[in-house]
């Protein structure tokens, strides 16, 4: 087997032509490779159209489930507080009406 030549210098190496070529080619795809595939302004504005967009969307749909949420609570508390009406009246019918009743019945 033949063995490295010693007295090759790195900056021998570096001057050959290959390695030149090599330099160049891996430039030229580092160029290419940030140009298009990282992410341009224009696609990062879009986005941050958008992200703006769905924060505004997400801010009038809360708003409009908080309404809604409190519609529901007083709506419930309505019901709530008719049926307790309710059993007032009824246990309050329930007291008067015999009462009632027994009057009547000595006039």
């Amino acid at each position: 087997m033949e063995s490295l030549n010693p007295k090759v210098t790195f900056e021998q190496i570096l001057k050959s032509p290959p390695v030149y070529m090599m330099m160049v080619a891996v430039a030229i795809m580092s160029f290419f490779v940030h140009k298009y595939g990282v992410a341009s302004d224009e696609r990062n504005d879009a986005c941050d159209a958008r992200v703006e967009r769905l924060e505004r969307d997400n801010a009038r749909i809360q708003m409009e489930k908080d309404v809604l949420t409190t519609a529901l609570l007083v709506k419930n508390g309505i019901i709530q507080q008719q049926e307790q009406d309710k059993k007032e009246l009824d246990s309050a019918l329930q007291k008067v009406v015999p009462k009632a009743r027994k009057i009547l019945k000595e006039q």
